[in-house]
């Protein structure tokens, strides 16, 4: 939904929009022009609030992240809380294919991405960035194929798995994040 008219506008208001033309139509979509069009200014108005499309692009990808919601109280164990994290980061690409493109951004003042958290599991470095790798393009890939964005060959499928092997479950993809967790936790114990 658009700006009301009266409504001041904000860098928020702008982030907030931009996230929406990305779902509604793509990211090629999202043009300044676009932009200025959906919230009722002229595009170089934008520029008093963002610095440009750029920084558009960070901001509705913050406004994305920060729909991240985990259960409250969060897990304890170290193992169910990072497993729970990557969980809510796939449910966010998932309700915003979209913006698969730009999953794997950093951002200035992201922090560690959990890196020093693993770290302090006692995970080596080399071992904390392996699951951090191992997790993340786990959730971007199995977003891309539920959301449709990458496909799933069926030719070739017995006829009794087509329709199960397009099914991408969000239980399946917590089942995954769970046993790659408890793989590199087992081996980092041995």
């Amino acid at each position: 939904m658009a700006r009301r008219q009266g409504q001041a506008l904000t860098s928020e208001t702008l982030f907030e929009r931009a996230l929406a033309i990305v779902d509604e139509e793509g990211l090629a979509a999202l043009t300044m022009r676009r932009l200025a069009a959906d919230v009722g200014v002229k595009a170089p108005s934008l520029y008093n609030h963002v610095g440009g499309k750029q920084e558009l692009l960070e901001g509705a990808l913050v406004r994305m992240r920060s729909e991240m919601r985990l259960r409250d109280p969060a897990p304890e164990d170290w193992r169910e809380l990072i497993a729970a994290v990557f969980l809510a980061y796939y449910r966010v690409l998932a309700a915003h294919p979209n913006m698969m493109p730009l999953a794997g951004r950093r951002l200035e003042g992201d922090g560690d991405s959990g890196l020093a958290f693993l770290a302090q599991q006692g995970f080596s470095r080399d071992e904390a960035v392996e699951l951090w790798q191992s997790l993340a393009a786990f959730v971007v890939g199995f977003a891309m194929f539920g959301s449709g964005a990458a496909t799933t060959g069926v030719e070739g499928i017995p006829a009794e798995f087509r329709a199960r092997v397009t099914d991408w479950r969000e239980e399946t993809c917590a089942r995954a994040l769970r046993a790659m967790v408890e793989a590199y936790a087992d081996e980092r114990s041995q």
